[in-house]
């Protein structure tokens, strides 16, 4: 804090007792206030104007004193590391450009070091020290998946927190997601990098020297996502959290339940803010950022944002920094991709055959499932546990990425009747089964991860290698956040993908955004062309024969197999008809590539993918068998009869005999005519070159370069299919260079035609007040709910409205009332924003504030009798006993439980049934079962169809 502008003088005692004042204020030397001075009172002094120039040097002062503080860091964060890590310093540790040279709290940079995070990312280079920059600038980052973007938003967080709990009501910071796997993994590096605080020492959470006084001061962390329960919320809430992270729908929830005020909030992060703009999220997000300061920070973050931040306007970006990296590249170098054309009927088969042969996937459970925890629980709490326990090394471990929980569900289960230890999840599953099948997935237990694009992004795995797309995603942003839960944080990986007819043409799309070519062979044993190039071919047909018939089999074992195949189609159907198109070219494109042999969508022409013979010592001669197979079915293809049709059985001179011999005389004349106008243009243009070199005078001719070459002689870039001439000296496209790239990062990329339509339309007359009130006001009619309706028709009067766990939609301002039941139930008072936080802990449910518990024991007497009542003799008599038996009738009461048979406030136990069944019980209650079951199977009486 900077020193006060005035400083007041401070009394001091003379011997005379009496204090001495200044007397410079308000007075000249001549004039001196007697009563001030005898009764020891300092005078009243009027307020002075501080001149300009205080308020410069106060300014001066404190940039003077953040500089002192930030050098003072980085020399403690220096002697920090060197008492870590000894002096084993590795290059780039200290120095420019590392986590030390940012003027981190000495605390945070030991805890960074502790869990192994050395040499900043460039990501986490540009980004965190931007972000510590005074005054707050709002920060635009994009890289590629893997790159660090979560510690590049933590740290900061942090270190403005001052890794402290504040003592004022009131979240500081909110951290905004699309998935709750991603909210909790979010948690879990927040409060590892902040468990380091220790009064600003940099000592370690685990060091047992901590003052119990200054337990409990470091930052409260928030989780608020759906499938949790409320009321659980409720009580977190209530107990002041620093951070908060969050998915919109349940924080919106939260905050209209709670009346929830947001004006504390200075640090905002929309982790993957492309998918929390896009439509799914807009009342939500809305709701929301009007319920923001806007003094806030803002940080938008993730793999796949467009250069035009107008699609993020909502978010109220204020002079922010673009901070873009990986825009050229968009996938991690180390990722290898592998694309199968495949028919839609055979993708199961086609999944087992790459698990199987490509993969590795071994059957069966990697370890007991009882074994690890019973491990873990034996080693006490959690401070004693390893923290990377749970990650198993297992290479062939794999992700597979469907459409919708239908697909998901029958890939399940087909893949667990193959005997393959599989987890799954999606969207609609409960919170609970979802965290226990991903922490299967993590911790080994099994080999196969089924989930829908609710685990595209975010998602840090770091020992999985495979990644298969089962559905080819529909934009090119979801298949770069898919395929980028591997090879992360420079390991290798493998993307493998199907693709159907149906699908091509967004695997050209996908070539256009990642400007790769597309390719059926492979040059060279390295795997270096998986990396360059899109390598697209077949599987191996006799393979993916013998897959469809133990699949076959498969439908035998588990009857359930082929009901949720064909609740899986119709979900396929509807999932076709929902989502976005491709662009025109591409399936303009698409047309050509499917008549074309060598894709493996039509023909014989094309060869298995060049994947199966990868690391394979019999690969020459499985491509020479594959070779004569291939010229056998090329004659077998080319093999034309003698006879049509018409000409069997004709003899002599028929008139259909005549007439497919002048047919065949005029064809053979026109292929004659084609092939000698080919050869004469190829004679004329060697006589063309000799005639140039007879006329040569055998001087040395000016050799061009490679520009010229092209200008005069490559008529292709100058006349494209269409035959319009384009110079590309002073032709200007009215597309911009990176139009492709732009279009597979824009939000609007993969979208459904009715959201892209939306777009179209263009009025002038929408800018008014008045026509935006007439537009809202407007009744129109709605196909579905076969009615007129005002405005886009949500809700009756034009309510915005959000869509619940359950499905079901309600407005956005509506409130249940549970936040007052809770709070009544559990007599909590919540301060307001700013108001300090109630003393004392709360212990449970019953507790009031400052950790008090109520107890009842106000005794109120019964209501008297009514006379009128048919029962009340009987109840008079009743009560006269009770009260003449007085003590002897309780005495009696218990001496009576006490007996045999007889139990307290219930039936004697002579009458109680017993629930555990005798042997005779058992085996009767068997022969009535196959009675009824072979009655059931009896033929009907009836005669005519059942």
């Amino acid at each position: 804090m900077p020193p006060t502008k005035r400083k007041h003088s401070e009394s001091i005692d003379s011997d005379d007792g009496f204090s001495e004042v200044s007397l410079d204020d308000g007075h000249s030397e001549d004039e001196v206030d007697i009563s001030s001075a005898l009764t020891g009172k300092r005078p009243r002094i009027t307020p002075r104007v501080v001149p300009q120039e205080d308020d410069e040097d106060d300014e001066d002062l404190q940039e003077f004193i953040r500089e002192s503080i930030a050098k003072r860091d980085v020399k403690e964060g220096t002697e920090l590391l060197k008492k870590t890590k000894g002096k084993k310093i590795a290059k780039g540790e200290v120095g420019g450009g590392s986590f030390q040279s940012m003027g981190l709290y000495p605390w945070l940079l030991r805890s960074l070091t502790l869990q192994g995070f050395r040499i900043p990312t460039p990501i986490q280079r540009l980004a965190i020290p931007a972000l510590l920059a005074n005054p707050p600038r709002d920060l635009v980052g994009m890289a590629r998946t893997g790159s660090g973007k979560s510690l590049a938003y933590m740290v900061p967080l942090i270190q403005r927190l001052g890794g402290r709990h504040s003592v004022a009501f009131g979240a500081r910071a909110l951290i905004l997601l699309p998935a709750r796997e991603l909210a909790l993994q979010i948690l879990k590096v927040g409060k590892e990098l902040a468990r380091g605080w220790h009064a600003g020492e940099g000592d370690h959470a685990g060091d047992k020297e901590a003052d119990d006084g200054k337990k409990g001061q470091g930052l409260r962390w928030g989780l608020v996502v759906g499938g949790e329960s409320l009321d659980e919320q409720f009580e977190m809430i209530s107990n002041n959290p620093d951070v908060i992270i969050a998915t919109p729908g349940r924080l919106l929830h939260l905050i209209v339940e709670m009346n929830l005020d947001l004006k504390s909030v200075q640090y905002v992060v929309f982790d993957e803010a492309d998918r929390l703009f896009e439509m799914g999220f807009q009342t939500a997000l809305t709701e929301i950022l009007h319920r923001l300061p806007p003094t806030r920070q803002t940080l938008l973050f993730s793999a796949t944002l467009p250069k035009s931040l107008v699609e993020f306007a909502k978010a109220g970006l204020q002079n922010p920094k673009l901070v873009r990296l990986d825009a050229e590249t968009k996938i991690s170098s180390d990722l290898r991709m592998a694309f199968f054309s495949v028919k839609q009927n055979e993708k199961d088969a086609c999944l087992l055959v790459l698990l199987r042969d490509v993969i590795g996937v071994p059957l069966g459970s990697p370890a007991p499932e009882g074994e690890e925890g019973n491990a873990d629980d034996r080693k006490g709490k959690g401070k004693a546990k390893n923290k990377y326990s749970e990650h198993i090394l297992a290479p062939h471990q794999t992700l597979i990425f469907a459409a919708t929980k239908h697909h998901v569900e029958y890939l399940t289960n087909l893949l667990a009747t193959a005997g393959y230890s599989v987890s799954h999840i999606y969207g609609s599953l409960d919170q609970a089964a979802r965290t226990q099948q991903m922490d299967q997935f993590r911790r080994g237990r099994t080999n196969i991860l089924v989930v829908t694009d609710v685990a595209a992004r975010g998602i840090d795995i770091p020992i999985l290698e495979n990644v298969v797309n089962y559905d080819f995603p529909h934009g090119s942003r979801v298949f770069v956040h898919r395929v980028g839960r591997t090879a992360r944080a420079g390991r290798q990986g493998w993307a493998w993908s199907f693709v159907t007819a149906a699908e091509l043409p967004y695997l050209l799309d996908l070539q256009l955004f990642l400007g790769r070519p597309i390719k059926n062979e492979v040059s060279g044993s390295s795997d270096q062309s998986y990396t360059d190039s899109l390598i697209l071919g077949p599987f191996d047909r006799d393979k993916v024969d013998e897959e469809v018939e133990y699949i076959k089999k498969l439908y035998e074992e588990n009857h359930n197999l082929s009901s949720l195949r064909d609740v899986m189609r119709k979900g396929h159907n509807m999932y076709e008809r929902s989502k976005g198109k491709a662009s025109p070219a591409s399936y303009q494109k698409t047309k050509a590539m499917l008549k074309d042999g060598r894709w493996g969508y039509a023909g014989t022409e094309s060869t298995a993918h060049p994947v199966f013979l990868r690391r394979n010592p019999d690969a020459a001669a499985k491509l020479a068998e594959e070779a004569k197979r291939r010229a056998l079915l090329k004659v077998v293809d080319s093999f034309r009869p003698a006879e049509t049709i018409l000409e069997i059985g004709a003899r002599g001179n028929s008139e259909t005999a005549q007439l497919m011999k002048q047919r065949r005389k005029a064809l053979s004349k026109a292929a004659q005519r084609a092939s000698l106008a080919s050869t004469s243009a190829a004679a004329m243009v060697v006589d063309e070159d000799a005639h140039a070199q007879d006329d040569s005078d055998g001087e040395a001719p000016e050799m061009a370069d490679e520009d010229d070459i092209a200008a005069v002689f490559d008529t292709s870039s100058k006349r494209d299919k269409g035959g319009k001439y384009r110079d590309s000296e002073f032709y200007m496209s009215h597309y911009q260079k990176d139009a492709d790239t732009e279009k597979g990062y824009s939000l609007h990329d993969g979208a459904t035609f009715a959201e892209q339509a939306k777009k179209v339309a263009f009025e002038l007359t929408g800018d008014e007040a008045a026509a935006q009130e007439r537009q809202r006001r407007e009744m129109k009619w709605d196909k579905k709910k076969k009615k007129f309706v005002r405005g886009t028709g949500e809700g009756a009067d034009n309510v915005k409205m959000v869509k619940t766990e359950s499905g079901t939609k309600l407005p956005a301002t509506y409130r249940s009332g549970r936040f007052d039941e809770w709070k009544a139930k559990s007599h909590v008072s919540i301060p307001r924003v700013g108001e300090a936080e109630a003393d004392g802990p709360r212990r449970g449910g019953s507790s009031g504030p400052g950790g008090r518990k109520y107890r009842h024991k106000q005794v109120v007497a019964p209501k008297p009798l009514d006379k009128l009542r048919g029962d009340y003799e009987k109840k008079v008599k009743k009560y006269k006993e009770k009260e003449a038996g007085g003590d002897g009738g309780a005495a009696g009461s218990s001496r009576a439980a006490g007996k045999k048979g007889v139990r307290f406030g219930g039936k004697p136990l002579g009458k109680v049934k017993n629930e555990l069944k005798t042997v005779d019980q058992i085996r009767k209650a068997r022969k009535i079962a196959e009675q009824r079951k072979a009655k059931n199977a009896r033929p009907s009486r009836r005669k005519g169809k059942r």
